[in-house]
């Protein structure tokens, strides 16, 4: 093979590459109308305190806007579906990166769910792009690195170009949500008993691979990590029970960390939860009304916190006329 070949070969390979990730980028900008995260890149640096990582748990349960509004607090929610715990530590990385964050908030369910999917990471953290803590699923991924650098392989099936897919925005209403998910249903009166029976010998088997990372992150930067399992109604769906909490229970006293279960007793009397009332039809869920009481008692939580300095009511971009449209949408 002469030169000029070689040369011409190479020229090729470059822009089919070139073609390829041009397609992965259409990919991930078809997926913004879902658990769509550009709208943290619009925040003023430093300008969030607390932020929530989770799966659909998490964005379901947490609302920034509540917590702004009741207390003064800037959040941001990173929940995405089926979020695996890689993902959560990777968006805390991202988000240590451009704010002088205080404290991180996990959803415990993500917890039982390490990683072992890259398909699903990728899906998580596309609102990142290609950038360098997205692009750290490589390292994780070594034998399917090609699928984090051209993404399109895994998102084949639900992507396509029209006129959505060249908006400058994604989520019109992702400003106002700030990741938070408002669901309106209601699980029903049968719905009286916590899913937790109070069986302190029950174990699970957890990974706490990525869960010490974000903890080992958290102490590098003098941040508060606090770890919350959302009300449900059911355990039937996503399976949470006496063995998972007792776990957690134990962790978190060997790291001096903060877990709080809201099904438990204690945090459902505390905080005056309802679970008929307070948790979404289709169990697994909370929905709006039992987000304003998590989103308020975290709050009133957060600001008792010792060595916790959050800047109250200092956020630009959440004014008067942001609140009146977050409202809007919730149905208030």
């Amino acid at each position: 093979m002469n030169k000029q070949n070689i040369v011409k070969m190479v020229c090729f390979l470059i822009v089919a590459c070139l073609a390829v990730h041009s397609c992965s980028l259409i990919a991930f900008r078809n997926l913004r109308g879902f658990n769509d995260h550009t709208v943290f890149y619009e925040c003023a640096e430093d300008s969030i305190d607390v932020i929530f990582l989770g799966g659909s748990m998490s964005y379901c349960a947490f609302s920034p806007m509540e917590l702004y509004e009741k207390h003064g607090i800037s959040s941001y929610n990173f929940g995405t579906s089926n979020q695996y715990m890689i993902s959560s530590y990777t968006w805390a990385k991202e988000a240590v990166d451009y704010h002088d964050i205080d404290v991180i908030v996990v959803e415990a369910m993500t917890i039982t769910m390490s990683h072992g999917e890259v398909a699903n990471d990728i899906r998580s953290l596309f609102s990142m792009g290609m950038n360098k803590n997205y692009l750290s699923l490589a390292t994780v991924y070594k034998r399917e690195a090609w699928k984090v650098l051209f993404p399109i392989f895994v998102l084949h099936d639900g992507w396509a170009i029209n006129e959505s897919t060249f908006a400058e925005v994604g989520n019109q209403n992702a400003k106002y949500l700030r990741g938070f998910v408002p669901l309106d249903s209601q699980a029903g009166e049968e719905y009286t008993e916590s899913i937790l029976t109070g069986d302190e010998t029950a174990t699970e088997y957890l990974n706490y691979i990525y869960l010490d990372k974000l903890r080992e992150l958290c102490e590098e930067n003098d941040i508060e990590l606090i770890v919350v399992k959302a009300l449900q109604a059911s355990n039937e769906t996503n399976r949470w029970n006496d063995g998972y909490h007792n776990q957690l229970v134990e962790y978190a006293e060997k790291n001096d960390i903060t877990f709080i279960d809201f099904n438990s007793e204690e945090y459902i009397e505390m905080i005056g939860f309802d679970i008929a009332k307070d948790v979404a039809a289709d169990l697994r869920h909370m929905n709006k009304y039992g987000a304003a009481k998590a989103s308020d008692f975290l709050g009133q939580y957060i600001l008792k916190m010792e060595g916790v300095e959050v800047k109250c009511y200092q956020d630009e971009l959440i004014t008067e006329e942001v609140l009146e449209r977050y409202h809007e949408l919730i149905g208030d």
